[in-house]
């Protein structure tokens, strides 16, 4: 079996960092494992193991005959049977299958809107459906929305799952009381609302100010990031808040902290909530996308929008001592059971023998 995974960007994403994912752990299993990025190399390119076939296409515009070319030569030297384009990239995915005779199509639809699916436009999915052979969704509602909207047959929920964790780094320094660092995982974009989360530790330090909250994410040119840095070195308690930026091995880190928290105001699969659970941390979501799916009774889960709701979650974390205790185990063992790489790849190989 030979596998493509194509991305339009390696900056830290959850998409990019899935095709990553892909690619790494389909090599080992399969005769030809390939990626190829269509825009914009990034961080996650270090990911990337050194047996997978790679390609920077360097993509200039929408439509770049000279890129498709490329990429269609590059299919053709390593006799690529299935491209998986992973969201955005469908475009070009089309396009060289037109021009590529046999060539398979899955679109994988990491949509984190999926509160919101009402209002997703499907206009230019639509004219291109005939061309895609199956869809592989990051959900339920997404699967569904594909069957009902798109009318594609082969569309199946497959879960996001996690790498090996990577050795702990003892030598990374944190701030703050140990048994009171709260981490947050999550680019800085609207639909993560990490505005909500500064209400609710603002509450928390209300009644314990020796919580800290440490983020973890990139900053895109956007005015929701804007706004959202000014607020935090505005704010009173922007002592206790720490802004770490992109961490490229954060499953190395992530036992450090006490509480993982996703304050979401809709989600796909988030892999942050993955991280957590193989940190063996305490983690305290937004009841949104597959959050409840992906804890069930291992994790805490709160209503989207409510500060209130959110900061008591916290709190009662610390007092839950049977919860802190069997909690978090519990949902580890979950977490590599049921979102491990051997049991989605094993999943994802059936799909792809279906699709051909």
């Amino acid at each position: 079996m030979r596998i493509l995974q194509l991305i339009d960007s390696l900056e830290i994403g959850g998409a990019e960092r899935m095709a990553v994912n892909y690619a790494n752990a389909l090599h080992k299993r399969i005769a030809v494992s390939a990626l190829c990025v269509t825009r914009k190399e990034g961080d996650l390119k270090t990911l990337i193991d050194p047996e997978v076939q790679y390609l920077y296409l360097e993509r200039k515009r929408t439509l770049d005959i000279l890129a498709v070319l490329r990429l269609k030569r590059f299919i053709q030297k390593h006799r690529i049977e299935i491209v998986q384009a992973h969201g955005s990239s469908i475009f070009i995915g089309v396009l060289v299958k037109i021009m590529t005779p046999g060539l398979k199509l899955i679109w994988h639809d990491h949509y984190g809107k999926s509160e919101f699916l009402a209002a997703r436009k499907a206009t230019g999915l639509k004219l291109m459906r005939s061309y895609i052979d199956g869809i592989f969704a990051v959900n339920e509602k997404l699967k569904n929305w594909s069957i009902e909207k798109l009318k594609v047959k082969k569309a199946f929920y497959i879960k996001n799952f996690i790498a090996e964790a990577l050795p702990f780094d003892a030598d990374f320094k944190i701030s703050g009381a140990k048994g009171k660092r709260v981490v947050c995982v999550a680019n800085l974009r609207p639909q993560k609302n990490h505005h909500l989360l500064l209400d609710a530790f603002k509450l928390v330090l209300g009644q314990d100010s020796a919580y800290t909250l440490h983020l973890f994410g990139s900053v895109p040119d956007s005015l929701y990031a804007k706004s959202l840095v000014e607020r935090i070195e505005a704010e009173p308690f922007s002592k206790s808040v720490f802004y770490h930026g992109t961490y490229l091995k954060m499953s190395a880190i992530l036992p450090h902290f006490d509480i993982g928290v996703l304050s979401s105001d809709s989600e796909g699969l988030p892999l942050a909530l993955l991280e957590y659970g193989q940190a063996g941390i305490p983690v305290i979501a937004t009841d949104v996308g597959q959050c409840r799916a992906v804890l069930g009774d291992f994790g805490r889960l709160v209503p989207a929008k409510n500060p209130v709701v959110f900061a008591q979650a916290i709190i009662e974390s610390r007092l839950e001592k049977t919860h802190i205790q069997e909690g978090p185990e519990k949902l580890r063992d979950r977490i590599l059971l049921e979102y491990g790489e051997q049991a989605v790849i094993q999943e994802v190989v059936s799909k792809y023998v279906e699709i051909i």
